[in-house]
């Protein structure tokens, strides 16, 4: 599969000439030929729109297409067609660029269906709510780790109804808080399908292309009251903004406070209720932090307090290892891409990763929220990051610890150059082709996945890895799965190798890819 799209050679497997990757220039093929699958059920896709560079034909009765009276060495080919994705993956274009030697061969291109998350969002009476904003949140996991990203968004009908047209995948359900309902002007708090996690990720609607599944969302309605809040700790100047979690964390609503006039007092909105109030303020110098409970009756309150404590600010330092090269020049700290992920709490959401930022004497440091965080990094050419220490903490195997008022230890960063490489080839049913191979470090290590594309007759090579352990996974899709966790990977059991790169060494690989149908989400 290329960026998404499945490709095959029709009928016989093609020739070295082409699918290989040699230096002989290949012949112009006088015409461009080939067929448009269902990737979920294998049938022909008709009426499918396939361009050619700047040239367009409609698949017939049978999938199949034609492009006479080529004159291109190279082209674009993508395919579009209502109720359809070129890629099953939303973060990938899903547009092929193919050689003479690939557009000589009749194509076989796969495009995936959508799947359909529909529902109707009802009050506590069973009456329909309208104009409720639904978004369907894409679980999905890249050699980062964990993202939450908004896939569709809908507004209920009169009828409370809407649909979420998605890819295939893994998903949330939210409708969002409405401040005041038009209709009954009370606020309608935000509801989450599936509710509820385990210990380590939350719960998710897990949904195939081509398949429909329905959902009834019974977001709590209540009158909203005044909340007085006077603030500690802090200026009261450069306040950022103010979350409301249910006690049950489930719900999360953005708040927005008002100044009433008097010095550190806030006024805002908010339905009955109990919630956990989280604020942030940055005046530009510094950034602090505080946490309260409120509850809220039939009435409004008062004599809220938000208790702030300056954000830690923790100093982030660079070596290099003694056994480097000295005539490499190492990296910068900003170019290994350091960031902390916090581990617990809203691991979910997309805001849990921290940079480093430059500080006065443009040094870099954290400035990090109290939590438990781990820290994740990537190589910078051929340096990368041998150990992370902080106190008598190492940070490549423990988490980072961070207590209110922390700061002053800073964390330690060395890098080192010594690295070793590997190359290989990949067999997708049998036939080179085009894969994602994907290293998983074994030991502890700061980017803990590393990703190669394989070339269209099937070579890999990386001239650069850290010394130590691996497991060896090639797939023809990309794969959005977490690495980190055995179970996930326990499904392609059979397609995992072991690896051990040595500093100085090559190694060699070669792998049998899972092929794109058996990881279709």
């Amino acid at each position: 599969m290329v960026t998404g799209v499945q490709l095959r050679p029709l009928g016989a497997q093609a020739s070295a000439g082409a699918t290989g990757t040699s230096g002989t220039a290949a012949t112009v093929p006088d015409s461009v030929t080939g067929r448009v699958l269902n990737a979920a059920t294998g049938t022909p896709v008709p009426r499918a729109l396939v361009r050619l560079n700047d040239r367009a034909v409609l698949t017939d009765h049978e999938g199949k297409f034609r492009f006479e009276q080529n004159t291109e060495s190279a082209a674009n080919i993508l395919i579009t067609k209502p109720g359809f994705y070129a890629s099953a993956d939303p973060s990938e274009a899903g547009n092929l660029f193919l050689q003479a030697a690939q557009l000589a061969v009749p194509l076989e291109l796969r495009i995936y269906p959508e799947a359909l998350l529909t529902g109707r969002v009802l009050g506590p009476d069973g009456a329909p709510l309208q104009r409720i904003l639904v978004s369907a949140m894409r679980s999905s996991f890249d050699e980062s780790g964990h993202h939450w990203s908004t896939t569709a968004q809908s507004q209920t009908d009169v009828h409370g109804n809407f649909r979420l047209p998605v890819p295939g995948g893994s998903y949330r359900i939210e409708s969002h808080y409405t401040p005041q309902d038009g209709a009954t002007g009370e606020a309608v708090l935000p509801v989450v399908v599936p509710e509820g996690s385990s210990s380590s990720m939350p719960q998710v609607i897990q949904i195939r292309g081509g398949d429909e599944q329905h959902f009834e969302l019974r977001p709590a309605v209540s009158r909203i009251h005044t909340v007085t809040l006077t603030t500690q700790g802090s200026s009261g100047r450069g306040f950022a903004r103010i979350t409301a979690h249910t006690r049950s964390g489930s719900s999360l609503m953005q708040v927005n406070p008002r100044t009433d006039g008097a010095l550190g007092a806030m006024t805002m909105e908010l339905p009955q209720g109990s919630y956990v109030l989280t604020a942030w303020m940055n005046n530009g110098e510094s950034s602090a932090e505080a946490e309260t409970t409120v509850t809220v009756p039939d009435h409004d309150v008062s004599g809220v307090v938000l208790q702030f404590a300056p954000i830690p600010s923790i100093p982030v330092e660079l070596s290099v290892d003694s056994e480097s090269a000295a005539i490499n020049n190492p990296p910068q700290l900003q170019q290994l891409g350091l960031t902390l992920q916090k581990e617990e709490v809203d691991i979910e959401r997309g805001d849990s990763s921290i940079r480093p930022t430059m500080v006065r004497d443009h040094s870099y440091a954290f400035t990090v929220p109290t939590g438990n965080y781990r820290l994740q990094a990537r190589m910078s050419g051929s340096w990368y990051i041998k150990s992370v220490n902080y106190g008598d903490s190492d940070l490549l195997q423990q988490e980072l610890v961070v207590a209110p008022g922390a700061a002053g230890a800073p964390i330690r960063v060395t890098v080192s150059d010594q690295t070793g490489s590997l190359q290989g080839a990949v067999l997708v049913n049998g036939s080179p082709g085009v894969c994602w191979i994907y290293l998983i470090s074994s030991g502890p290590s700061a980017q803990s996945v590393f990703s190669l594309r394989s070339g269209t007759d099937g070579s890999f090579s990386s001239a650069h890895l850290p010394p130590g352990s691996y497991q060896a996974l090639a797939s023809e899709r990309r794969l959005s799965v977490n690495f980190r966790d055995p179970a996930s990977l326990a499904p392609y059991s059979s397609y995992v190798h072991n690896v051990t790169i040595e500093a100085g060494d090559k190694s060699t690989l070669n792998l049998d890819a899972a092929p794109a149908l058996a990881v279709m989400p």
